[in-house]
């Protein structure tokens, strides 16, 4: 059941919307003077009443006039209920069938048409005005809607209206609380003692007091230091509430009506928007480069269209379009907009956000194409997997998920749980990626380090900074190291000190092998008594990269130059282990004189064992780490 109900009103001007606010909820929204001089309403009024089930029905008042059509469609954000207002004597005019349009093509599902004045006009007269939006509402929204006939003066209709909109409001679905907070700003004033007030209907998501927001497209910081709702001071704002916020740090100056309010980088400021666009059938169809105007939210842009694989997009069509804005506005797929043209200005066409964030496309790019196409399709499995693989990011957390495809979190779990399941995403740690970006980058990780051992034969594996270096993009080392072991559970590579592929392994020629078993015996005889890198090589440098090769297989390099038996080494930590367990402590003496080692020697190796963490020097002496 729905907790709170937004009901606007369309109609075309002077049809009484108005009136039947003020007897519906006995609350004035004309409030300017300019609005009761002319009797018509220009900006968007607000007012409230309470419905015979106890629940409480916010309605916005939209201007009617076609001057004014730019505030109407700015109230139309976030309704869940229309009122369609057609004046009995009068019946349906132009102005009514522009409105009809625009709440068809914003996606608005549940109405009631509300003939007004009936007790100006005879029975007969109400007959023919009854059969003739019948007629007119053929194979649109409106078809099925209920009809109630009310005066507003007398308060004839108005009980069965209220119990009417009751009715409807049980089966209206709910507004989304779990998402991220998102209202457009529709009123902008400041109230003496208090500042910066905004108003709009709150879209979804929660906004509590003492919130930090985010205003876009201009990404200003604001924090909520008060909330109305209903006239009410209340601590807490949820999804479908019209709701009123006093702001902190922020001035008239910086706001514009059509500005919205989210979490900090819930979406971005965007110059261009791809959307998928349907044409009415009996305006002009839309060209390139057309200057048309973009409603969306409660916001007015200018902007360019450009059509996707096609020439134009004529009368009754649908198509791809990308509209290159003149100036910025915050969206985020799947969002609703109206198209209007620039001069003379009418409705033209009705459009869905599939990219908020694109960039500029070639027109007949059939990539481009087919991914617009998986977007629309409207599958959250195909649209999900597009999300994560086209991440700038290499990891994608379930919040982004979440704030991106704008269903509960118990939804979006299940789902990307069973995309994990299927091999197409990839959980690592607490984020996930796509499969086919992990194989790419799987791909350029192996011909690096294919490379690399081709020139090496005798190195165990590239260091990995190096590797991170060439592998060129902008991952992170906290990234990498996910990676990494993702490929060396996948048995791709060997992760450690230097990386390698999991089939390399070092091999020796004649020559390597003689040298090698001979720097082997002379460490076997020297035991704790390392040697010397530089004395080993001399004359020879390619023995360096021989006893590198051999590094933590036969010997340990305590440091730049000196080197020890990998079985001496391991002796010794098990006698300082054995030595410390029973003492408590060991000093470098003791050190010295248990392996047979002399003390600058001694001063070496304990250092490489404080590097391991397995001892930690305490003053003079050695505990375990």
């Amino acid at each position: 059941m729905l907790e709170n109900i937004i009901i606007g009103t369309a109609g075309h001007v002077d049809h009484g919307k108005t009136t039947l606010i003020k007897a519906l909820t006995g609350i004035e929204t004309d409030t300017t003077e300019e609005e009761k001089v002319r009797g018509m309403s220009i900006n968007i009024g607000f007012a409230y009443f309470d419905l015979p089930g106890g629940r409480r029905a916010g309605i916005v008042d939209v201007p009617g006039h076609e001057k004014f059509i730019k505030n109407m469609m700015a109230g139309l954000a976030g309704l869940n209920l229309v009122l369609l207002v057609i004046d009995a004597s009068e019946g349906i005019m132009p102005q009514t069938s522009e409105h009809i349009d625009i709440l068809q093509l914003l996606g608005i599902k549940d109405y009631i048409i509300v003939l007004t004045k009936i007790d100006m006009v005879d029975e007969e007269l109400l007959e023919l005005v009854e059969e003739d939006i019948q007629e007119e509402f053929q194979h649109t929204l409106l078809e099925q809607a209920p009809i109630i006939k009310v005066d507003s003066v007398s308060g004839t209709g108005l009980t069965e209206l209220k119990n009417k909109i009751d009715e409807i409001s049980h089966s209206i679905e709910q507004k989304n609380t779990l998402l991220p907070p998102r209202m457009h700003i529709d009123r902008i004033f400041s109230v003496k003692g208090f500042g910066t007030v905004v108003t709009g209907t709150l879209i979804e998501g929660k906004i509590k007091l003492n919130d930090e927001l985010m205003i876009y497209p201009s990404e200003v910081m604001t924090k909520v230091r008060g909330i109305e709702v209903h006239g009410q001071k209340v601590t807490e704002a949820v999804a479908g509430q019209r709701t009123a916020l006093n702001l902190a740090n922020v001035k008239m100056s910086e706001l514009e009506r059509g500005d919205t309010l989210t979490n900090p980088n819930a979406m971005e400021g965007n110059w261009m928007l791809d959307v998928k666009v349907k044409v009415l059938p009996h305006i002009s169809s839309i060209k390139l480069w057309d200057r048309l105007r973009l409603h969306i939210g409660t916001k007015e842009v200018l902007c360019r269209a450009v059509p996707l694989g096609t020439e134009e997009i004529k009368k009754g069509e649908e198509s791809f379009l990308q509209l290159r804005l003149e100036e910025k506005v915050g969206a985020i797929q799947g969002d609703k907009c109206i198209l209007r043209s620039y001069s003379p200005m009418r409705t033209i066409a009705g459009a869905v956000i599939l990219d908020a964030a694109p960039v500029k496309h070639k027109r007949f790019n059939e990539a481009v194409l087919e991914n617009l196409k998986v977007k629309e399709s409207g599958k959250i499995e195909d649209v999900l997997c597009d999300f994560v693989a086209k991440q700038r990011n290499t990891f994608t957390t379930m919040e982004e998920i979440i704030a991106y495809i704008g269903l509960e979190k118990t939804e979006v779990e299940a789902i990307v749980g069973e995309l994990v399941d299927a091999s197409q995403l990839l959980k690592i740690e607490h984020a996930y990626m796509h499969a086919r970006k992990l194989n790419e980058l799987k791909d350029v990780i192996v011909n690096h380090l294919s490379r690399y051992h081709k020139t090496y034969r005798l190195r165990n594996g590239m260091p990995k900074e190096e590797l991170r270096s060439k592998v060129g993009q902008a991952i992170k080392g906290k990234e990498f190291d996910l990676i990494l072991q993702q490929l060396a559970k996948d048995d791709v590579i060997t992760n450690g000190d230097v990386l390698s592929l999991s089939e390399f392994k070092v091999t020796y020629n004649p020559y390597q092998l003689k040298d090698k078993e001979r720097i082997e015996q002379q460490l076997k005889e020297a035991k704790c008594l390392p040697l010397s890198i530089e004395a080993l090589v001399g004359e020879n440098p390619e023995l360096r990269e021989l006893i590198e090769s051999l590094n933590h297989k036969t010997l340990i390099r305590l440091d730049a130059d000196t080197i020890i038996d990998f079985d001496a080494y391991h002796e010794a930590v098990k006698k300082v282990r054995e030595c410390i367990t029973k003492q408590g402590e060991m000093t470098l003496a003791e050190f010295r004189d248990m392996t047979g080692s002399s003390r600058k020697y001694s001063l070496i190796i304990l250092e490489y064992m404080d590097k391991q963490k397995i001892t930690k020097r305490v003053e003079s002496t050695r505990v375990l780490y």
